[in-house]
């Protein structure tokens, strides 16, 4: 079903280019049919633009879409790939991606095309696990958080950003005592750490240890002060 409807919108778009080729035709007629979520003919209509300009990243996160759109997870990687052997970064198509999804509603969409690009192109996993890191950590999915989170770890078991997501997802999940665990690392290798002063401060605040609370948050205060870091600080 999705050959035909690729067949059809390619044969749509290929008469819509018989009586007028110029590229900019095509970028309107591409526009206006995503714009009416006619996804096989937009995907189409992208498709030959590529053909005349293979190196615009527009072009290919438009077209990734509408292949999301028509839940053709093949055609969708096999424009990342063409992207990128275009000398255009994962980083920057993903972005690309990313900005059309949401804007279009589909925010979903672009986490399970994260997945889909995790299991097809392995060798760029280091990357992938990045990016679905940073789609929970937006999505405050404490689990998920947790897990990737830890597979970077594994890489980097001394970052201070995965460690904080790590502390993040723990806390979001309700496994407080672990996320201030993960926070007491995190000041051992970044003891000026703004955000894990607060947090672990606040915790231990909340938690009947108010020597260590106050302590920590007094650090924090002699890093940036704030009237409620004041407030938090004075019991």
């Amino acid at each position: 079903m999705k050959r035909i409807l690729l067949i059809i919108g390619l044969f749509t778009a290929l008469c819509s280019v018989a009586s007028g080729n110029s590229y900019e035709n095509m970028s309107k007629r591409a526009e206006r049919s995503f714009d009416w979520k006619e996804w096989s003919s937009a995907g189409a209509m992208y498709q030959l633009m590529l053909a005349q300009r293979p190196d615009s990243l527009s072009t290919y996160g438009h077209a990734i879409v509408a292949a999301q759109m028509l839940d053709d997870t093949t055609a969708a990687v096999d424009l990342v790939e063409r992207a990128m052997a275009q000398g255009i970064g994962l980083a920057d198509v993903l972005a690309s991606v990313k900005t059309i999804d949401f804007s279009i509603g589909e925010g979903d969409r672009y986490g399970v095309f994260l997945h889909v690009l995790r299991q097809s192109l392995p060798w760029m996993s280091r990357g992938l696990d990045n990016e679905l890191l940073r789609y929970y950590t937006f999505r405050h999915d404490g689990p998920m958080m947790v897990k990737y989170a830890r597979i970077m770890l594994d890489g980097l078991p001394d970052s201070p950003v995965y460690l904080s997501a790590l502390a993040q997802g723990l806390m979001l999940g309700g496994s407080e005592y672990e996320a201030a665990l993960a926070w007491e690392r995190l000041l051992t290798i970044d003891p000026e750490n703004y955000d894990a002063l607060i947090q672990l401060g606040t915790w231990y605040r909340s938690n009947g240890h108010p020597d260590r609370a106050r302590a920590l948050l007094q650090r924090a205060r002699n890093i940036k002060a704030t009237p409620e870091l004041d407030r938090l600080a004075s019991f």
